[in-house]
């Protein structure tokens, strides 16, 4: 099998990448992090040795913080492996490519996986990703009417839009 890349991974992106049915090594950093910085050359090393036991992905935690919030992400990196939305694991070993590549292709098997209440794809992981989404969105909005209708219409119409939202959801 020819080498794989590393794919970064956005909100927009999220669902459609997990939803592919690879084990994906789902990794958080930060721009800034020096820690990160330090792990990118293994997880190319990971991406280029990995054929089809699994892929590399990457989020900007900083950007995405949607992402961020539903996987519960405190530091970075982070890691998790998701094998599947059932299968959500946090790695928490040692950051070389020998110990991650084994853990990726076996060592998972002894590993606790996250529980439905922790989990990214369990009912409170994808309320924090609608709230957080839902937030960001109203967001967008406002900046968009703004520009056109200036900055107290345009929050009036957010403001009128969540109430109507709300109304329809509830």
């Amino acid at each position: 099998a020819a080498p794989r890349c590393i794919t970064e991974v956005t909100t927009r992106t999220f669902e459609a990448e997990t939803s592919k049915g690879d084990p994906l090594l789902l990794v958080f950093y930060a721009p800034w992090c020096g820690h990160c910085r330090r792990l990118e050359p293994t997880l190319h090393q990971l991406a280029a040795s990995a054929g089809d036991a699994y892929s590399i992905a990457k989020v900007d935690g900083t950007a995405h913080r949607v992402l961020t919030q539903r996987f519960g992400v405190r530091g970075f990196p982070s890691l998790f492996y998701v094998r599947s939305k059932q299968q959500v694991l946090l790695y928490e070993g040692s950051r070389g490519f020998a110990e991650l590549d084994e853990w990726l292709r076996r060592g998972y098997t002894q590993s606790p996986r996250l529980s439905l209440l922790k989990s990214p794809f369990g009912p409170i992981g994808r309320a924090k990703g609608w709230c957080s989404a839902a937030g960001l969105a109203a967001l967008d909005v406002y900046e968009a009417l703004s520009e056109k209708i200036g900055s107290w219409a345009a929050a009036a119409a957010v403001v009128v839009l969540g109430l109507v939202l709300m109304v329809l959801v509830f």
